[in-house]
């Protein structure tokens, strides 16, 4: 199914941090509605027999925005804000992820059990594919999100250095493929590669880990977007952890690293 956490739109990179502007949902607000929204993709995919039309997985998205007391237009006007204001938009989602976390703890306490969208991915090998979500998607215009995310946390099976590939392959596109993906480090730094390209055939994108620094998270989006009328899919996604080679200054180059605090 169509991941509806919002992520990163079609990026101007700009290194400085901007302020958010008055018809921009504020940090604080748009991360707990992140928050909220993953919380509820944790609920359609468990009641996937609920949630089985766009309509009501478009409706369920529309309930949270009135929750919160927004639009969905209001909540796609930030999220292409955001998407063009990177770090910003890396300071919501850590604070997305903190607030995760908390209603995780929370759960425990209570005796509940957690989603495993929301839990660490602990698996051990040189070579894994930690995408959980649907290999193929369908795009059309009807559909309330354009963006398949992920966002994994560290764990026991973590080694610096380690690369991140993201792989996708169009089918029928009509506008580009852009792809993000970033990772924070204990130090208050960030790192990030994006790609945008059209075409059909498979798309692929990296990201190697500072093999100096201690990564916490990485995560990142696709985003695909029809145009009017048109059908598209998305087939063989997958987002794949590999072991660090003896090229990793070299092939992190082309990386972008901004700071948190």
């Amino acid at each position: 199914m169509r991941r509806l956490l919002p992520a990163i739109a079609t990026i101007m990179l700009l290194a400085a941090c901007s302020k958010t502007p008055g018809y921009v949902i504020s940090e604080g607000k748009m991360a707990e509605i992140m928050a909220d929204i993953h919380t509820g993709e944790a609920v359609v995919d468990a009641k996937s027999s609920a949630f089985r039309t766009d309509s009501a997985k478009q409706t369920f998205l529309q309930s949270i925005c009135m929750r919160h007391g927004i639009t969905t237009q209001q909540l796609d006007t930030s999220l292409y804000w955001y998407g063009n204001h990177l770090e910003a938009y890396i300071k919501v989602y850590d604070k997305t992820v903190s607030i995760l976390e908390d209603r995780i703890a929370e759960a425990e306490k209570a005796g509940g059990k957690s989603s495993n969208r929301l839990n660490t991915v602990s698996l051990d090998g040189d070579s894994i594919n930690l995408w959980n979500g649907p290999t193929v998607v369908r795009n059309t215009t009807d559909l309330p999100s354009e963006f398949l995310t992920f966002n994994f946390s560290t764990d026991k099976n973590w080694e610096r250095g380690d690369r991140y590939t993201v792989s996708a392959r169009p089918v029928n596109p009509r506008t580009p493929l852009f792809i993000t993906i970033a990772v924070s480090y204990n130090d208050g730094t960030a790192e990030y590669v994006t790609m945008n390209q059209g075409s059909e055939g498979k798309k692929s994108l990296t990201l190697v880990l500072d093999s100096a620094k201690v990564a916490t998270s990485v995560y990142g989006s696709i985003h695909f977007s029809p145009s009017k009328g048109n059908v598209s899919y998305l087939d063989s996604i997958s987002v794949v952890r590999t072991r660090g080679r003896n090229d990793n200054v070299a092939a992190r180059k082309g990386q972008q690293t901004v700071k948190l605090r």
